[in-house]
């Protein structure tokens, strides 16, 4: 199998002697771990480099400003757009002739990676420079989309587009949906994957795991994420600052043995058991302080992640009525809605909010399937 990046003598037309603007970051490698920089530098000149959230090298944590800086190793400033701006401005590429973008992506639309690439988009698009899209594969293979559209009321940078929780195209067949439906006058470009099968993960397509974000550092974090990210807009700690990111949750008020007890009974047959743990985050919420709740393991890999999180905050909203909360506000977010409900992408803080959307989810209601499939490079 073949990475965009490694199918790029396609496009030497397109890049052979330009000045690049690349946006990369450290999952920006060849299935080799040759960086994308180096190998565009053999074609032609990479003259700006744009980073997104986590920073070039991915030590910047979630949600914190990414600076820019020179880069002493290859001697070239490096750009954030997360940080002050969001997007280049009209000076900063005024010398480049064309836009590459190869970034790892999950296919989740909370993900800020997919926000960033469409405010890249729309620049190219103003300025009429062509975007280069390296496709890359769905870590976990092509699963089936999860949860409602976003309604446009709850837009922000983790959910920018109207897109499901979890829509299911790789980076480049969402590039192509995102010309059709957003900017159809894009100058838009995507280097296929080769010989990549949808129905296997990325290992066993023969290509190494590489982590798309410091907080997502396994298989698992990656197949939970889709549903325990929205713990981000609790008060309960979704594992970060841990060894074991999203696929733990606790708060130092839990009690870990009822709490397993009942969302065991609760959540038979769902595809996940539940172990007590104890834990302490080095960093995020509770950082330093003892945790206690539960560890997900997954013993169906088709298990639906979606429903288990909203379960898992109806049972904490049950348990713990004076002390769980889903009010948190981000303002770097918005401020109109609570942080969970942009996540969601609709109104969520009750009871009947999450029993209205278990009603929805568990009848498979996959409004976007239609969509989506009609983009499928692969």
């Amino acid at each position: 199998m073949k990475l965009g990046i490694e199918n790029i003598n396609e496009f030497k037309p397109l890049i052979i002697n330009k000045n690049i603007g690349l946006i990369t970051n450290f999952t920006g490698l060849t299935s080799n771990f040759n960086p994308t920089i180096d190998v565009l530098n053999k074609y032609s000149s990479v003259k700006k480099v744009f980073t997104l959230e986590h920073g070039l090298h991915g030590i910047v944590d979630p949600g914190q400003k990414v600076a820019n800086y020179f880069d002493q190793t290859l001697k070239i400033t490096i750009h954030s757009l997360y940080g002050s701006q969001f997007a280049p401005t009209t000076d900063e590429l005024k010398d480049i002739d064309i836009l590459v973008f190869d970034v790892q992506d999950i296919g989740v639309r909370y993900f800020t990676y997919i926000s960033s690439m469409f405010k890249l988009m729309q620049v190219a698009n103003k300025l009429n420079l062509p975007f280069l899209v390296m496709d890359r594969p769905l870590l976990l293979g092509r699963k089936m989309p999860l949860g409602q559209i976003i309604k446009p009321d709850f837009y922000s940078f983790v959910g920018m587009l109207p897109l499901p929780n979890y829509y299911g195209l790789t980076i480049g067949e969402l590039a192509s949906w995102i010309k059709n439906t957003q900017l159809p006058n894009l100058n838009l470009f995507v280097s296929h994957l080769i010989n990549w099968n949808p129905e296997l993960n990325v290992k066993e397509n023969g290509l190494p795991f590489v982590a798309p974000s410091p907080n997502l550092p396994s298989m698992n974090a990656l197949r939970l994420y889709p549903g325990l990210c929205l713990l981000e807009g609790t008060n309960i700690s979704e594992g970060r600052g841990t060894v074991k990111p999203f696929e733990q949750l606790g708060a130092p008020w839990i009690d870990e043995k009822e709490f397993t007890k009942v969302l065991q009974d609760y959540l038979k047959n769902s595809g996940v058991l539940f172990q007590p743990v104890w834990f302490k985050p080095s960093s995020s919420k509770f950082c330093d302080k003892i945790c206690k709740g539960v560890q997900i393991h997954i013993v169906n890999h088709g298990f639906n992640p979606l429903i288990v999180a909203i379960k898992i905050i109806r049972v904490l909203l049950v348990l713990y009525p004076d002390k769980f909360k889903m009010d948190l506000v981000s303002p770097a977010i918005g401020t109109k809605h609570k942080f969970i409900e942009y996540l969601m992408g609709c109104k969520f803080h009750n009871l009947d909010d999450i029993e209205r959307l278990l009603v929805i989810f568990e009848k498979d209601y996959t409004p976007f399937y239609k969509i989506a499939r009609e983009y499928y490079f692969y």
